[in-house]
């Protein structure tokens, strides 16, 4: 793509693709109509008291009732999914066990269920772990400690100590001390295989949600990482071509102009966690052999968009620090400026190549940019702005070397 030259000049190619004002006796008239209009205004001033009112008590609703609702939902099919769970594991217990009320079951079968099955593996190891040392911990607090509400108490308390103690997972932490609880209150001293058939009626109620993650296999999270792929790639290049824009105004926003570059730091983030759910979502799912292919191209993909992140957050970080409006008329700069565009153009031209390999569009888009690029030379030093050229430099070619990189992997 571009071949930096450091022998007598720095070579970079690129190939490609109506009222008068009132008089004073008027507006003392008008002064005094507003004034024996005042007693009349009570009325409209309280009106205004009770909008600002509602509006203050609507604004906490929103803000304290807020904390209960989410933007993202589970799936109606993760909602059957879990339903379909509960019903069976709670009818297996009271088939195999012979329980009338089996809680353990179904609150096991409620948590084990999960988007996808490798996550309901490690819910059900920490479930079965949490009940396990619940169990344990009442039998021992029921030998040794007279019954009553005081030794419930007693015994909640101490397992929250233990699982901090222990180190446990969340669940099996928040697990332990629930397990406990409601073991001495359902009755733990009605006879030696109370806490034994509360351990079976997990596993019971782990297994058949494991059960129902298999069989209804959880959907592959790939649309939602390439969508932000897109999404992230498409404001990469849009910092590119603000980049090149900036080199090329003697009126540059620096403040402005580093603060959206940075702003691209969050939303990588973001494509990260989405690219995280994705790898969940394959692990153990049978239906994820076909698009191994895919993710492997898309973590290559984002580990370029993550150097281009942080190359075009150089560039900008340099302008706003050291450029200066004479430096438009540089012929090292305007070239600098043409192959940022060109960064910007292939930018957008990789992510668009690969959805039409991935038949997810039928066609590539116009994309307006340079063609062919003509290498930059750099016959001396600028005696000034050698330190600002020299980074925007290093910058453009570590981002030409990523999306050759990129390209590679498509």
């Amino acid at each position: 793509m571009m071949k930096p030259s450091l022998t007598g000049s720095t070579s970079f190619c690129a190939k490609s693709t109506s009222s008068r004002p009132l008089s004073a006796t008027s507006r003392m008239s008008t002064a005094a109509a507003l004034s024996s209009m005042a007693p009349s205004n009570t009325a409209p001033a309280g009106n205004g008291a009770r909008r600002a009112y509602r509006g203050a008590v609507q604004r906490i609703g929103r803000r304290w009732f807020g904390r209960l609702l989410s933007v993202e939902q589970a799936s109606w099919l993760q909602v059957l999914k879990t339903v379909v769970a509960i019903a069976l594991s709670w009818f297996a217990s009271r088939l195999l066990l012979g329980v009338e009320l089996p809680i353990f079951a179904a609150i096991a079968a409620l948590l084990v269920v999960a988007p996808s099955v490798n996550q309901s593996i490690g819910k059900g190891v920490e479930r079965s772990g949490g009940v396990l040392g619940g169990v344990v911990l009442a039998w021992v607090a029921h030998l040794l400690l007279p019954p009553g509400p005081l030794m419930v108490l007693a015994v909640t308390m101490v397992a929250v100590v233990l699982a901090r103690l222990l180190r446990l997972a969340p669940m099996a932490a928040n697990q332990l001390p629930i397990s406990a609880m409601i073991l001495l209150a359902l009755g733990a001293g009605t006879g030696p295989l109370f806490g034994f058939e509360r351990v079976v009626e997990t596993l019971i109620g782990a297994v058949v949600a494991l059960l129902i993650n298999l069989a209804v296999v959880p959907p592959v999270h790939h649309e939602p990482a390439e969508r932000a792929m897109r999404e992230l790639a498409h404001d990469i290049a849009d910092a590119y071509d603000r980049v090149a824009r900036a080199l090329t105004s003697d009126r540059v926003e620096g403040a402005r102009l580093l603060e959206d570059a940075r702003a691209l730091r969050g939303r990588a983030q973001a494509t990260r966690a989405a690219m995280d759910a994705l790898e969940d979502s394959t692990r153990l799912n049978p239906r994820t052999r076909a698009l191994r292919e895919r993710i492997e191209r898309d973590e290559r993909l984002l580990l370029s968009l993550t150097v281009l992140t942080n190359r075009v957050i150089g560039m900008s970080r340099s302008i706003a620090d050291r450029f200066e409006p004479s430096l438009v008329a540089d012929a090292t700069v305007q070239r600098i400026a043409v192959e940022v565009r060109r960064i910007a153009h292939e930018v957008r031209a990789l992510v668009d190549q690969q959805a039409l390999d991935d038949g997810r569009t039928m066609s590539m888009p116009a994309l307006e940019g340079p063609a062919l690029t003509t290498p930059i030379e750099v016959p001396a030093p600028h005696p000034t702005h050698w330190v600002l050229i020299g980074a925007l430099l290093e910058d453009v070619r570590q981002a030409r070397e990523s999306l050759e990189a990129g390209a590679d992997g498509v």
